[in-house]
């Protein structure tokens, strides 16, 4: 009686067989190996939203200055800070063009990861917005959607 409860407790507490940790192992690798890219994929594609809340945010601090300066040639005010959670991975800049108009560009910094940023074919490495007068145009336009 003895014998038999030693082996039967001895079956109990052997444990895990090393077939049944190498199929869990190789689970757990076709898992991580589908979920890396979704998840990288939506880590760019939130940086890209945040650059482009801060194109927003800074074409509007254009427009306040251009109306406390009384249309003045555009600029961004005096103390302009970006975001940091944007100037990790983009450039920004304003370019003056004609007297009212102007552009605004978020540039992927080079070798940062938001530098291979696409939608589709289309790369997203750079965000646009143009001011032509009363016109704002979003360039490329697939990613900023």
């Amino acid at each position: 009686m003895r014998a038999q409860s030693r082996q039967q407790a001895a079956k109990s507490a052997a444990g895990f067989t090393l077939i049944e940790l190498l199929i869990v192992m190789v689970i757990v690798a076709v898992l991580a190996g589908i979920a890396y890219p979704a998840y990288t994929g939506h880590i760019k594609r939130s940086h890209r939203a945040d650059a482009r809340a801060e194109l927003l945010r800074m074409q509007m601090a254009v427009e306040k200055q251009r109306l406390t300066t009384l249309g003045a040639k555009p600029a961004l005010p005096a103390g302009w800070v970006v975001a940091q959670s944007v100037a990790k991975h983009y450039q920004l800049n304003l370019q003056p063009a004609a007297a009212q108009d102007y552009t605004l560009e978020a540039r992927a910094l080079a070798g940062d990861t938001q530098a291979e940023d696409k939608q589709g074919e289309t790369s997203c490495a750079v965000l646009t917005l143009r001011v032509q007068g009363m016109d704002t145009r979003y360039e490329p336009a697939v990613c900023w959607q």
